[in-house]
């Protein structure tokens, strides 16, 4: 455990935050997976009492999708993608063109029984695309941005009114849905009249092979082994079995029973987008009722399906390793950037050109996946924490507080709140501080401990 004294000043945010460490059990009672929640401007969001705030770091899982494949003969409607989030605007050095605020492009999805795949049932009806963002995961992501707008540009004042590109960094997967969520998250920060023509947002990817807000089990040969084990454990073949029913009847509505690539799993994957967007959920026999798929089902399902990954994290003496190598590589760069920052304001440069270069952006998002939200809440957070919802948030803001008058110290201190569904983040038992108000050196040296030393070496298979 990683524990620091604290000043007088620390005490007074540490008292005035909260009395007490929240628990994740009473504190998400309001939880949906279809829906996640962000906090609301003086309302449900506070700002930390005399405090200064520094960095914002936001990670976003997508919106709401389509499934990420088609089982065979799947004849649901996908009717809910007709408007799609993929614009694209041109940068370029044509001043004419960077002026304006028309889209050069917009993307369509053409599902016609015209081609004779789908007229043989080897695709679904509608309009969507395999994993993408559906209409409501547009608006939800769009959503998001504006409930942040209203907090920091609004409430707090800490982003301008008008888009500057230099306080952003912005970064999202390979995968096309994270991209579309940006792009809507981006919509609602700094909706086009709040943008000057000559503005343009950098949107940062890794490439697939070395993507690091994923479970990179390709990257790192030692996951794979790790993931492997983990499915054979007594845990996880346990888990199976107490859902043994609930299986079958969810393939069975499927009509993969029969189908070993599928069978072994519960499928919430499958199930989980019907629930969300209010289409029939499915029978096995329509004269029989009970054979049909309840939301309760659904719920069951898809909370059940994310176990293979959050039981990967927590629950065997290989969770310590595994998040070790599976998040060690993002937090690598999600600390030094806090610890840039909080350097930065110790430091003045005379040469004001170089101090733009090696500017550091105070607000940073990640447009994800439920699982790159999971990963690092398994370190900072208490186990029990709900899995990532559609849209949901997880924000960490980097505070300095203001000197108190007779203190002991007489300095101000870098702290760190972190958010999740609206709400502080019940803290992992071994942090060693609440995360209303966490000792800036207490949280990083606690998540710094899960950077591999040598890559290279800790991802070599044994």
């Amino acid at each position: 455990m990683h524990t620091l004294s604290l000043s007088l000043a620390v005490i007074a945010v540490l008292v005035t935050q909260a009395a007490a460490q929240p628990s994740a059990r009473g504190l998400y009672n309001d939880y949906n997976y279809c829906q996640g929640i962000t906090p609301v401007a003086h309302r449900t969001y506070k700002p930390m009492e005399n405090a200064t705030l520094r960095k914002v770091q936001v990670m976003m899982r997508h919106g709401d999708r389509t499934p990420s494949e088609v089982l065979p003969g799947d004849d649901t409607h996908y009717d809910i993608c007709s408007h799609p989030a993929e614009y694209s605007f041109m940068a370029t050095n044509d001043q004419s063109l960077r002026k304006t605020s028309s889209p050069i492009l917009k993307s369509n999805i053409l599902v016609s029984d015209e081609n004779l795949y789908v007229a043989a049932g080897s695709y679904w009806r509608g309009n969507c695309e395999v994993g993408q963002l559906t209409n409501k995961g547009s608006a939800q992501t769009k959503q998001v941005g504006k409930h942040l707008r209203a907090i920091y540009v609004d409430q707090l004042q800490f982003l301008p009114r008008y888009l500057n590109p230099d306080d952003l960094y912005v970064r999202n997967t390979y995968i096309s849905r994270t991209k579309a969520s940006a792009v809507n998250f981006l919509t609602g920060l700094y909706p086009h009249h709040r943008r000057k023509g000559d503005a343009v947002v950098v949107m940062n990817t890794y490439p697939e092979p070395i993507e690091t807000l994923i479970l990179n089990r390709s990257a790192c040969p030692r996951l794979r082994q790790l993931y492997d084990a983990f499915v054979r454990t007594p845990t996880y073949t346990e888990h199976l079995k107490r859902n043994h029913a609930l299986m079958q009847k969810v393939n069975s509505v499927l009509g993969v029973s029969h189908l070993s690539k599928y069978n072994s799993t519960l499928n919430g994957d499958f199930v989980v987008p019907r629930y969300c967007n209010s289409l029939p959920l499915g029978c096995r026999a329509q004269e029989d009722p009970a054979s049909c798929l309840t939301a309760k089902d659904v719920v069951e399902a898809v909370t059940e399906s994310t176990f293979h990954l959050s039981g990967l994290f927590r629950d065997e003496e290989m969770a310590e390793e595994v998040k070790r190598l599976a998040v060690g590589p993002f937090l690598k760069t999600f600390t030094a950037s806090i610890r840039a920052t909080v350097s930065q304001k110790s430091t003045k440069r005379r040469d004001q050109q170089h101090q733009q270069q090696q500017r550091v952006r105070p607000f940073e998002f990640y447009s994800a996946h439920d699982q790159s939200l999971d990963q690092v809440l398994s370190i900072i957070a208490e186990p029990n924490t709900p899995w990532p919802a559609y849209a949901s948030t997880l924000i960490f803001e980097t505070w300095t507080t203001r000197t108190i008058k007779n203190s002991s110290s007489g300095k101000s201190e870098d702290m760190i709140r972190v958010l999740y569904e609206g709400k502080v983040v019940p803290a992992h038992p071994k942090m060693g501080c609440t995360l209303d108000a966490c000792p800036l050196e207490t949280f990083l040296q606690f998540v710094e401990s899960y950077i591999p030393t040598d890559i290279t070496i800790e991802c070599s298979p044994i």
